[in-house]
C-alpha cells in the first residue's frame, strides 16, 4: 500500500517539474531569441559595409567579386529579417564596355524571399544605405513569379566607370506575402519536447529523438561569430588524423587522392563524425606540381573532366572538394568551369583555398549555382604551436569582425595541438566552431 502511495506521489510531480522547466527554458530561450537577432543584424551591417572593388585591367572590368559580396549581404540581411530564401537563378551577366572596347562582367541572382513579417520597403532602402552608396535599390515592380504574386525588388552595384554612372543588378528578390512562423514559445517547446504539438504528454514516448552523440563540443553562451577550420592533406598519417579525431569539435577533413591512406582517412573521419572534402591536385604558378595526377591547364576540356573525377572517386563520404596547390589552375575560368561541372554533377560543395588572389574558383562556382565559400587565413604556415595559436586568434577576430571566417590548416601533429588548446579560449571569446558546409 505504501509503495503505490509512493507511485501516485512521484507521479504528481511530473507534470510540475515540466512546466517548471519549460518556463525555465522559455526565459533563457526568449533571451536567446533577441540575442541571436543581434547578433545576426550586426552580421549583416558587417557585410553591407564591406563590399570588395571591381576589378579593372584597363581595357575589361570584373565585378564577379564585388557581385557576390552584394548577394551575401542581402542574404544576411534578409536571415536578419527571418526570411525564408530560396535561390532560383544565377546568371552571368556581360555587357560592352564602349570606353575601351571590353567588357563588363558581374552576376544576378534571383531569390523567392517568403517573409516573416509585412516586407518593408524603407528598412531594406535604410540598410542598403549603410554600404555608403555601393548597394541600391534599383526598381520595384508588382508582377508574378512561378504563378505567385510577388513584388519584385531589384538591387544593384552603383559605381562610376569612364566617367559614367554604373548600375548593376546583382539580385532580384521576389517577395511573397508573409507567412507568419511559430514564435518564440512554440519554438522552445518544440526544442524542449522535440515535438511539433508542444504536448508534454509527448516527452514519454519510446520513439523520441535521440541527441547525437558525436556532437559532444560546447557551444558559447553568446555567439559573436562563427568559424570553420578545415584540415588540409589528410590520407598520410593515421596517428596524426587520430589526434585530430580526439578533438570534440566540428573541422572539416580535405583528403588528398593517391595517399597510401586516403580512403581510410575519409572513412576514419567520417566515422567521427567530421565532414569530407576531397583535396584536388591542381596545377600551381611558376612551379612543378608536387602531385604526379593533377588538373593541369593544358588539358582538354574532356581531360579536366576525366581526371576530377578519376580523383574524386578515390575518396569516400566526400560531400565538398577544395584545391590542393592549384594558383595557376583556379585562375583559369575555363578550367574551372570544367571542374564546377564534375562538382554539381556529383552535388558537392567546393571551397577555394585562395591559393592566388586572382582565383576565380568561388566566382564559377556561384555563377553555377554550387554551395561555396573561401578560405580567409593559412594557419600553421608557421608550424610551431605558438604561432598557430596566434593565427587562431587572429582567427577569431576575423570571424567577430565579419561575422565568419574560414581558416585551413594541415594534419601535423603541432597544429591538432594547437587547435585542441585554442578551443576554450575561442569559446570564450564568443566564438563558435562549425563545418565549412554551414557557412556556404
Amino acid at each position: 500500500m505504501r509503495r503505490q502511495r509512493k507511485r501516485s506521489h512521484d507521479g504528481s510531480l511530473i507534470k510540475p517539474l515540466s512546466v517548471l522547466l519549460l518556463m525555465v527554458t522559455l526565459c533563457v530561450g526568449a533571451y536567446w531569441n533577441v540575442n541571436g537577432s543581434t547578433t545576426s543584424e550586426k552580421i549583416a551591417d558587417d557585410k553591407i559595409v564591406h563590399i570588395e572593388e571591381g576589378r579593372d585591367d584597363g581595357k575589361n572590368a570584373s565585378y564577379g567579386n564585388t557581385s557576390m559580396d552584394m548577394q551575401r549581404a542581402v542574404d544576411a540581411w534578409l536571415q536578419s529579417q527571418e526570411a525564408d530564401v530560396k535561390i532560383v537563378d544565377t546568371t552571368e551577366r556581360t555587357e560592352q564596355r564602349h570606353a575601351t572596347g571590353g567588357t563588363i562582367t558581374w552576376t544576378t541572382r534571383s531569390k523567392e524571399v517568403v517573409p516573416s513579417k509585412k516586407f518593408n520597403r524603407e528598412d531594406l532602402e535604410k540598410h542598403l544605405a549603410k554600404s555608403n552608396g555601393k548597394a541600391v535599390l534599383y526598381r520595384t515592380e508588382k508582377t508574378k513569379h512561378d504563378g505567385k504574386a510577388v513584388t519584385e525588388y531589384d538591387i544593384a552595384h552603383f559605381n562610376m566607370l569612364d566617367k559614367e554612372q554604373l548600375y548593376l543588378v546583382t539580385d532580384k528578390l521576389y517577395v511573397t506575402e508573409p507567412q507568419e512562423k511559430p514564435g518564440i514559445v512554440q519554438k522552445v517547446k518544440n526544442l524542449i519536447l522535440g515535438t511539433t504539438s508542444g504536448s508534454l504528454k509527448d516527452v514519454n514516448k519510446e520513439d523520441t529523438k535521440q541527441t547525437d552523440t558525436k556532437d559532444t563540443q560546447k557551444h558559447p553562451a553568446q555567439i559573436k561569430g562563427r568559424l570553420a577550420i578545415v584540415i588540409d592533406d589528410c590520407g598520410s598519417s593515421m596517428d596524426n588524423l587520430k589526434k585530430f579525431n580526439a578533438i570534440s569539435i566540428p573541422l572539416t577533413y580535405a583528403v588528398m587522392p593517391n595517399k597510401t591512406h586516403t580512403a581510410d582517412s575519409a572513412r576514419s573521419g567520417h566515422e567521427a563524425g567530421r565532414k569530407i572534402f576531397v583535396h584536388l591536385p591542381m596545377e600551381p604558378l611558376n612551379v612543378a606540381s608536387s602531385e604526379k595526377e593533377y588538373i593541369a591547364n593544358d588539358m582538354s576540356d574532356s581531360n579536366v573532366k576525366s581526371t576530377a573525377k578519376a580523383l574524386l572517386d578515390q575518396v569516400p563520404y566526400a560531400v565538398g572538394m577544395n584545391n590542393h596547390q592549384g594558383s595557376a589552375a583556379t585562375a583559369d575560368s575555363r578550367v574551372m568551369k570544367d571542374v564546377m561541372a564534375v562538382l554539381k554533377s556529383r552535388k558537392l560543395a567546393y571551397l577555394d583555398s585562395r591559393t592566388n588572389k586572382d582565383s576565380v574558383g568561388e566566382q564559377t562556382a556561384s555563377m553555377m549555382g554550387l554551395s561555396t565559400t573561401r578560405n580567409n587565413l593559412f594557419i600553421d604556415n608557421d608550424a610551431d604551436v605558438a604561432s598557430v595559436k596566434k593565427r587562431l586568434k587572429q582567427a577569431g577576430q576575423i570571424a567577430k569582425t565579419n561575422g565568419s571566417a574560414v581558416v585551413i590548416g594541415h594534419c601535423r601533429v603541432n597544429t591538432a595541438q594547437a587547435i585542441s588548446e585554442m578551443v576554450e579560449e575561442l569559446h570564450n571569446e564568443g566564438i563558435d566552431i562549425v563545418f565549412v558546409t554551414d557557412l556556404m
